[in-house]
C-alpha cells in the first residue's frame, strides 16, 4: 500500500511539472528568425538595419509587439557589456499583425550617437517579440543582438600631449631660424 502511495505521489509530481510546460509549449505558436543578430564595425554616428522574420504558425491572426530587454548578466556573452541606451534601437512599427499561417518581416534599426566614447565597444541586448493574445499567458521569444562598434577610442590626454609637443617644437624651430637669420 505504501509503495502504491509513493508511486502515485511520484506520478502526480511528474504531471505537475510536465503539464505546465506542455501548456506553455502549446501557446508558443510562432518563431522568429534569426535567433541571433550580429552588427559589426558600426561606427559612432552611423545607423544600420536588419530584418526579423516572424512566422505565425497558428490558424488565427495574431498581433506581435517588439521591445528591447536587458539580458541577465549571467546570460550575456563573454566580453560583452549591456547595451547603453535602448532608445538607439527602433522598430518602424511597435506592433505588426500577421495572418494565420503566415510570416512577416519587421525592420530593426540601430543608430549609435556620434560620440567617440562609443567607439570600439562590444554590447549585447535582447529583442523581445511578444505574441499578444487574449489568453492569460503571452508567449515571448528573444533575439540576441550583438553590436560591435568600429573605430578606435582616442586617448584625449595622449593627443593633447602630442599637440603640445608639436607646438613647442614648432615655436622652438621658428625662434632658432629667426635668430640664425639675424646673425648671418
Amino acid at each position: 500500500m505504501v509503495r502504491r502511495i509513493k508511486l502515485a505521489t511520484l506520478i502526480a509530481g511528474f504531471l505537475v511539472l510536465f503539464l505546465p510546460s506542455v501548456t506553455l509549449a502549446d501557446n508558443v505558436n510562432f518563431s522568429v528568425v534569426p535567433a541571433e543578430a550580429h552588427i559589426d564595425s558600426l561606427l559612432p554616428g552611423e545607423a544600420t538595419e536588419f530584418a526579423l522574420t516572424i512566422h505565425n504558425k497558428d490558424d488565427v491572426a495574431h498581433n506581435f509587439s517588439f521591445t528591447t530587454f536587458a539580458p541577465p548578466k549571467e546570460e550575456m556573452r563573454e566580453s560583452r557589456t549591456e547595451f547603453p541606451d535602448p532608445s538607439w534601437i527602433s522598430f518602424p512599427f511597435p506592433r505588426v499583425e500577421i495572418g494565420a499561417s503566415s510570416q512577416a518581416h519587421a525592420t530593426v534599426m540601430v543608430a549609435i550617437p556620434q560620440e567617440q566614447r562609443w567607439a570600439a565597444r562590444d554590447w549585447e541586448t535582447w529583442l523581445a517579440v511578444t505574441s499578444e493574445s487574449s489568453d492569460m499567458v503571452a508567449a515571448r521569444l528573444y533575439v540576441r543582438l550583438l553590436v560591435s562598434t568600429g573605430g578606435t577610442r582616442l586617448n584625449v590626454g595622449l593627443i593633447t600631449g602630442i599637440a603640445a609637443a608639436v607646438a613647442i617644437l614648432a615655436c622652438g624651430g621658428y625662434y632658432y631660424l629667426r635668430r640664425r637669420v639675424k646673425h648671418d
